[in-house]
């Protein structure tokens, strides 16, 4: 069995396993599947049905936009593995949090990544990509490749331990195309070509109008 993604974590089960518990909705089930493949969890903010994030707890808060799907802090910090149960029961509705050490990711607004995405799997080239509701994608590349599209507009390029992505099941977040076996994220020098002419045509038609 060869694990793709991870470098030395625990792989009980097989690669198809670990990939299929990714599309469920257990927040343990899938913070450990992540761990599985090498990817380090943290725990995030809560969504709480009718009272929204925990982060907007104090008098002082600004409104949050992304609800139950950020970190706890400015640093994240990643829980041990036998932490996670205990963790994630304690907080019913926290995000599911990971650092981009395995993986840089490139948020764009929902409608552009979901263009860039047809063109890619048009090119067959897989590319692992998140959902936030319908406000942006997170598309997944290689690490340390993502600065090669820090100058697109309308990019944000999050890398290192220092950034973050909120993977599902955190609150509104859904993979639209989730890992594949035996397959790592692409080099970004592989989706610029794509993402670059999704937002030529996103331009022409806003000059359009």
């Amino acid at each position: 069995m060869t694990i793709t993604y991870g470098s030395t974590a625990d792989t009980r089960g097989n690669m198809g396993d670990i990939l299929q518990v990714l599309h469920g909705r257990d927040t343990i089930q899938c913070a450990t599947a992540y761990d599985q493949l090498g990817w380090p969890v943290a725990i995030g903010h809560r969504h709480r049905t009718g009272s929204g994030c925990t982060c907007q707890d104090s008098d002082s808060a600004t409104p949050c936009v992304i609800p139950g799907a950020h970190p706890l802090g400015e640093a994240v910090k990643p829980l041990g593995r036998r932490d996670f149960a205990a963790a994630f029961e304690s907080a019913p509705g926290a995000g599911v949090i990971v650092p981009c050490t395995h993986w840089d990711g490139l948020v764009v607004a929902h409608a552009i990544g979901m263009a860039v995405m047809l063109r890619a799997d048009a090119a067959r080239l897989h590319v692992p990509c998140l959902t936030s509701g319908h406000t942006t994608a997170t598309l997944l590349v290689a690490p340390g490749t993502g600065a090669l599209l820090a100058d697109c507009p309308q990019v944000e390029v999050r890398s290192g331990p220092d950034a973050w992505v909120a993977l599902p099941p955190s609150y509104g977040v859904r993979w639209d195309t989730a890992p594949a076996e035996d397959q790592l994220p692409p080099d970004s020098a592989a989706v610029r070509p794509h993402l670059a002419q999704v937002l030529k045509l996103a331009s022409a038609d806003r000059a359009r109008w």
